[in-house]
């Protein structure tokens, strides 16, 4: 009610008091679920580990470290079994370049971030923020704005549902890293026409971060669906890091509007593609960074992927992109109140007591962004 009160592009659901409708530009109208994830506040497992990074080595140690201390996709046969070795050579090529290039400067704001999170977050954070220029831009923009990064969401390319390949990794989230499907219905399984199917999973930690992860995977019958063919090439990296900011305005925590962080990073030359959500009021808006490209697919790969003559033997070359995200943050008030579902004491000067209205993704616009992620640049 405090958002229909206050705007009036966003009206009242007349048969669910949970929900608020906005209309789309072509007329329609979207049902957003205000309702918070169930679930409860768990360690920040990273911290160890990270904070107390000095420069680039100290980075990759903390990152291999992470990387060993706790189970991953790369743990389990069954998961691994559709991966080619290209795969972990993708990986180790991304981490060397690290250590080549990466300056201490980078690698310590890196570690700063990260340590926020839980490991399999920072682990794919860091997998993510070290291969593209464009991720840490954003980092050092935001330092020098007064601006909070937030960790939003990572997606992961799981492969195939003929394999089970999505349910069989929110398995080992949900039962080995502590994730919870969210208990609205609607909200634990997204399947788009072009079939791609997602799994969202969520998960609060006591600092007040919020995590999620979208698990993708191609869905039965769609042997031209890219994320099965990314999957076998690069394994279980990220295919995108979302990335959020706040800031301060007086008492209350506000979010930074997408265009203001797209015109930002526009003048740091970071290109963005079209952006969705601008019809929402500012409670969820996306876009996507131009992909980062890899050069190093095997041959035969994409001999194999040009039989389909669908062009996927080009945009195989996407490895990873940003997506940036603004979500509307609730008044301090009201913000006070939702922390205090998870036990945690809000506190409008903290940057990760973030308390965004709606805390999904929306289907409308994720079909939307997925569109655009295969876009070659």
């Amino acid at each position: 009610m405090a958002l229909v009160r206050r705007e009036e592009r966003i009206q009242p659901d007349p048969d669910n008091a949970a929900h608020v409708r906005v209309k789309e530009p072509a007329g329609g109208s979207v049902a957003l679920d205000l309702t918070p994830f169930a679930g409860h506040g768990m360690e920040p497992t990273a911290r160890p580990l990270f904070a107390p990074v000095r420069e680039r080595d100290g980075l990759l140690v903390a990152y291999d470290q992470a990387r060993q201390s706790i189970g991953f996709e790369t743990d389990d046969p069954a998961a691994m079994a559709a991966v080619s070795a290209s795969a972990e050579e993708f990986l180790r090529e991304v981490m060397a370049r690290a250590q080549r290039e990466l300056r201490d400067d980078e690698a310590v704001r890196i570690a700063r971030w990260v340590s926020d999170l839980d490991l399999y977050a920072a682990v794919k954070s860091v997998e993510s923020l070290v291969n593209s220029p464009a991720d840490r831009a954003l980092l050092s923009l935001a330092d020098e704005c007064g601006w909070a990064v937030l960790f939003d969401h990572v997606a992961i390319r799981c492969g195939t549902e003929e394999r089970g390949d999505g349910r069989r990794i929110a398995r080992l989230l949900c039962e080995g890293h502590g994730y919870v499907a969210s208990q609205l219905p609607p909200e634990q399984t997204y399947r788009f026409a072009d079939g791609w199917n997602a799994y969202p999973l969520y998960k609060l930690l006591t600092n007040g971060q919020v995590l999620r992860i979208f698990l993708d995977e191609s869905a039965t019958g769609h042997p031209v669906q890219i994320i099965q063919h990314w999957n076998r090439v690069y394994g279980y990296t990220a295919h995108h890091l979302a990335l959020r900011c706040t800031r301060r305005r007086g008492r209350e925590r506000e979010a930074v509007p997408l265009h203001e962080v797209v015109a930002a990073l526009a003048d740091r030359g970071v290109d963005t593609m079209e952006p969705t959500g601008g019809y929402s009021e500012g409670l969820l808006e996306q876009v996507f960074t131009q992909p980062t490209r890899n050069a190093e697919v095997p041959v035969e790969v994409k001999a194999q992927l040009a039989t389909y003559g669908a062009g996927l033997e080009q945009t195989i070359e996407n490895a990873k992109l940003i997506e940036l995200v603004s979500r509307r943050e609730m008044g301090s008030l009201l913000a006070r109140q939702l922390f205090a579902l998870y036990g945690v004491e809000y506190d409008p000067a903290d940057p990760l007591h973030s308390a965004p209205c709606y805390t999904y993704f929306l289907p409308a616009q994720a079909a939307h962004v997925i569109a655009t992620s295969i876009a070659v640049a």
